[in-house]
């Protein structure tokens, strides 16, 4: 797990919540080589074209976000996701990203699929401290 300062300082003081509510966001559907949330995955096209998304790693960066009440509702969800994504999808390579406000409240949980031909939708090769505006965590699922 990498971290911004504003986000291990958070850490420090967070748990996951323990009361899922998150069932409904755990469970993932493959859709034209992308892993999306199911129950965001209505109405989509019947194939992936380039004039909505401009690759899957955008697609799934769209679908695949949540916007949460706290940190520790997120910490809890992206648990979740880290185990599912490890048993179902064995062998690909995921990012699992959290934003949150420095007093962790309005966090964003997302993930999307590594793939070699896209841009990674968070350059993990910045520096996380760049994000000064914002706690910042990347969780990498292998």
């Amino acid at each position: 797990m990498i971290t911004n300062e504003a986000m291990s300082t958070l850490l420090l003081k967070t748990k996951p919540s323990g009361a899922s509510n998150n069932h409904e966001y755990a469970h993932f559907v493959e859709w034209n080589g992308c892993i999306l949330i199911s129950c965001f995955a209505r109405d989509l096209p019947s194939s992936f074209d380039k004039t909505t998304y401009s690759d899957r790693t955008d697609c799934e960066t769209s679908i695949n976000h949540l916007h949460l009440e706290n940190l520790s509702i997120a910490l809890e969800l992206i648990d979740v996701w880290e185990k599912i994504l490890r048993r179902n999808f064995a062998g690909e390579e995921f990012n699992i990203v959290v934003t949150c406000e420095p007093d962790g409240k309005e966090a964003v949980a997302r993930f999307y699929q590594l793939r070699p031909e896209e841009v990674t939708w968070l350059n993990e090769e910045n520096d996380l401290e760049n994000y000064n505006h914002e706690a910042i965590l990347l969780l990498k699922v292998h």
